[in-house]
């Protein structure tokens, strides 16, 4: 029997017996871990969960929902230590079936030098971790096999693990979590991220340099391969080679490989059909985009996090007009705190926020392509603000992204030169002229900048 899909059954059913703040707060974060002697064990966040499953009516309500299932469950029983949860899974799959905890943070074999060093070879954000990732029911599912994962070694029908969803919605972030959580556990792991920008990058460097010998020795001497965004190796059939032969030789190894994408591996165009047949051998799972109750609880994070109290009238409108994806709900959160900094306001409030989002929320509330989303995708991709793209700023690190943006505004909207150039800062039409020109130079030069731009322009029109 499946505890996942049993447990989502469970679920579902279960909405309509408690009141939505008991399910939210006890039932909804709740991960199951296994079933065993027809005891069924799920890991709680914490001490009030598990009293309230141990309460006589909560455990009747839920048993009994079990058993409308036909699931043969006489107990359910929480966890919330991390201990306890490792000792049910090798009490089910024998003493030395599963591996934990060789290193632990508050432990007396972890080494904080080792572990910094690691996470910095591995090319781990700091910030993306299970502890700072927000859980709902469009992801719970997504961070359950995660933190699997990440938490034991020896499970071979999740490899590899096919992360898949739109933008924005943590895929990335559950990656850099596992890199994490494993490092964490044991420093001494070869962890590697990448997206696939980079991957195909330096193996073309590698191919003109040719020492794709020193490329091959970086990705398949890892213990854990992730790879980000890999439908844009789709259209790069040396590339596509090389990650079939890297795959093979990790798979074979035992070694843990993670991968996503926007979509599920059988639906990414011009992917040979021998890295489709692989990518399916372990686990696919999806991302959604998050309900009401995580857009409110990652804007209360966002805000804690920056330390800056914000009234719940603020993130209620933020969560009623930003609903596609976290990485602009972020944003919008962001351009709030910014507008109150830059107008010298102490305090934030409802009527700043409507202010400082009035020209936003058109971008954030369409799926329809505008300027503006394409200025804020850009930034995004190239980490600089709306702002710079507009300015008369001449760097590069601001004139690329800018030509870009423009690049891509004539590409997929029905626009003229002199339009474009006045919503780049009232730039003349000769201007983005040469920007088009300079950015058709560099696609034909550049197979990075070709998957950068492919990306974008994914991100944009889905």
């Amino acid at each position: 029997m499946d505890a996942n899909k049993l447990w989502i059954s469970v679920k579902n059913k279960l909405k309509g017996e408690f009141t939505s703040v008991h399910y939210d707060i006890y039932i909804e974060p709740c991960i199951p871990i296994a079933i065993n002697n027809n005891i069924f064990y799920i890991k709680g966040q914490d001490k009030r969960t598990k009293e309230f499953y141990e309460k006589e009516e909560s455990k009747k309500i839920i048993l009994d929902i079990f058993s409308e299932l036909a699931a043969n469950i006489s107990d359910i029983i929480v966890i919330i230590d991390e201990k306890d949860e490792l000792e049910i899974i090798n009490s089910i799959n024998g003493k030395n079936s599963l591996q934990k905890q060789s290193y632990n943070s508050s432990g007396d074999n972890y080494d904080p030098i080792k572990f910094v060093n690691s996470v910095e070879k591995a090319n781990l954000n700091p910030k993306y971790t299970f502890e700072t990732f927000v859980a709902g029911p469009s992801n719970n599912i997504a961070m359950a096999a995660c933190q699997r994962v990440a938490n034991y070694d020896n499970i071979s029908n999740d490899n590899p693990l096919f992360l898949y969803g739109g933008v924005g919605l943590g895929k990335t972030h559950l990656m850099h979590a596992i890199g994490h959580r494993i490092l964490e556990r044991d420093p001494s792991k070869k962890v590697l991220y990448v997206s696939s920008e980079t991957y195909t990058n330096e193996f073309i460097t590698s191919l003109g340099q040719k020492n794709t010998g020193n490329f091959r020795a970086k990705y398949r001497n890892v213990d854990i391969l992730m790879v980000d965004d890999i439908q844009f190796f789709a259209k790069t059939d040396s590339v596509q080679e090389e990650l079939f032969h890297t795959f093979n030789d990790l798979h074979n190894a035992g070694k843990k490989i993670i991968l996503s994408s926007d979509r599920v591996p059988q639906d990414i165009p011009k992917l040979e059909e021998r890295l489709k047949s692989r990518f399916v051998w372990g686990i696919t799972i999806d991302i959604q985009p998050p309900d009401y109750s995580t857009r409110m609880a990652v804007l209360q994070m966002k805000s804690e996090s920056e330390n800056i109290q914000i009234p719940k009238e603020v993130f209620e409108y933020i969560a009623d007009n930003v609903k596609s994806n976290i990485r602009e709900l972020e944003g919008a959160l962001n351009k709030v705190i910014l507008y109150a900094d830059l107008s010298g306001k102490k305090e934030i409030d409802l009527q700043l926020a409507k202010e400082a989002l009035k020209d936003s929320l058109v971008s954030y509330t369409t799926n329809e392509v505008n300027v503006l989303r394409i200025k804020e995708t850009v930034a995004d991709a190239f980490n600089v603000s709306v702002e710079d793209i507009d300015s008369k700023k001449r760097d590069k690190k601001y004139a690329f992204p800018r030509q870009i943006a423009m690049y891509i505004a004539r590409e997929i909207m029905d626009i003229s030169l002199p339009s474009i150039g006045e919503e780049f800062g009232n730039r003349d039409h000769s201007t983005v002229i040469h920007a088009i020109k300079k950015i058709n130079d560099e696609i034909e030069k550049s197979e990075t900048t070709k998957i950068k731009i492919e990306k974008i322009k994914s991100d944009l029109i889905g």
